[in-house]
Parts: C-alpha cells; sequence; structure tokens
C-alpha cells in the first residue's frame, strides 16, 4: 500500500512539473507510463504490490498481452475446475473407476498448472522449483502415463495418491494444512459418499 502512495506521489509531482494548461493532458499518459515502469522495475509480485503478471513479459511467452494472458489463465482456471469436479464425481465410486478419477484428476492439475504459467509466467514458475514441486511434476507425469498409455487403473490409482501426498508437501503448513483441508471437506465428502452408496 505504500508503495502505492509513493506512486501516486510521483505521478502527482510529474503533473505539476509538466505545467498547466494543453500539457496537463499529455502528462497523465506518461505518469501512467511511469508508474507501470516503477512497477514493472520495482518488482511486479505481491512484496512490490502489484499484480503477479503486471511485470514485464515473460521471455517465454512473446507477444501475450497481460490482457490474453489473463483470459488464458482464466479458461484453464475453468477447465480445471470442471475437470475437478468431474473428477469428484467419480470419487465415491473410486475403486470401480480409479482410473477416470486419476486421469480426470490430473487433466485439471495441468489445467492449473497451465493457468499459473500464464498468469505468473513459466519462466519465473520454474525458476527455483523445490523438492515437493519435482516430485508432483514427476507423479502427474506418471499418472497420466499410466492412465492413458498403460491403462492400468492401479498405476493410476498410485499415481493419484502419489500427487496428493506431493501437494500436500508443497501446501502451506504440511501435514497441518492437509489436516485442516480433510477437516473441511471431510464432512461434505462423507455425504456425497453416502447419497451415492446407501450403505
Amino acid at each position: 500500500m505504500a508503495d502505492l502512495g509513493r506512486q501516486l506521489q510521483e505521478y502527482l509531482a510529474q503533473a505539476k512539473a509538466g505545467g498547466g494548461g494543453g500539457s496537463g493532458s499529455s502528462a497523465a499518459p506518461d505518469g501512467c507510463a511511469g508508474a507501470e515502469a516503477a512497477a514493472a522495475a520495482g518488482g511486479g509480485g505481491p512484496a512490490g504490490g502489484g499484480w503477479p503478471w503486471a511485470a514485464e513479459a515473460d521471455p517465454w511467452l512473446p507477444g501475450l498481452s497481460r490482457w490474453q494472458r489473463l483470459a488464458g489463465g482464466g479458461l484453464c482456471l475453468l477447465l480445471a475446475a470442471l475437470c475437478w469436479a468431474l473428477a469428484a464425481l467419480y470419487a465415491p465410486l473410486l475403486l470401480l473407476r480409479a482410473r477416470k478419477f486419476a486421469l480426470l484428476w490430473s487433466l485439471g492439475s495441468v489445467c492449473g498448472l497451465g493457468a499459473a504459467a500464464l498468469l505468473r509466467g513459466p519462466r519465473r514458475l520454474l525458476r527455483e522449483p523445490g523438492g515437493a514441486t519435482l516430485l508432483y511434476l514427476a507423479a502427474l507425469g506418471g499418472t497420466l502415463y499410466a492412465a492413458l498409455a498403460r491403462r492400468s487403473a492401479a498405476l493410476a490409482a498410485l499415481g493419484a495418491a502419489a500427487q496428493l501426498g506431493a501437494a500436500a508437501a508443497a501446501l502451506p503448513g504440511g501435514a497441518a494444512g492437509l489436516r485442516l483441508l480433510g477437516r473441511l471437506l471431510g464432512p461434505a465428502l462423507r455425504r456425497r459418499a453416502a447419497a451415492a452408496l446407501p450403505v
């Protein structure tokens, strides 16, 4: 917030220095360009106060404007939510449809990673991958290979379990974050399973 206030003060000082009259209308675009340049140079990340995609364009995505990246990221997020929702429908029948569940969950993860890559930029996203990230990507690739190439339900279920474990390790808070997530989602999943399989 302090960074925003500083940028506003710079803009007002620049507008006053430009003089009044006819040059006042041309000072606004220069000030906006200066604010965008300051945001790009000062760190477009959350610590810099700017949006993650407001920084300079990623060299791995040449020619994509900010709005194209936003639209692509939003579409990928919608596809990820659709795949995860369809996977949740197969969750009560996990023993019978393990391969379909693993495939839908993995495709949702791929779309989610695509959205993150579009919004943050793939170069920044992959700059310093941690051990949990590499494990998650390996489990994701293994699950897709088992579900699509090998057509093995057991290997796909094992890969999906590895994905969930790697995602839990990457969560903020680790095991405590996973327990909190289980407490939040557990009752809803139990009600869904009871409605699908009345026992």
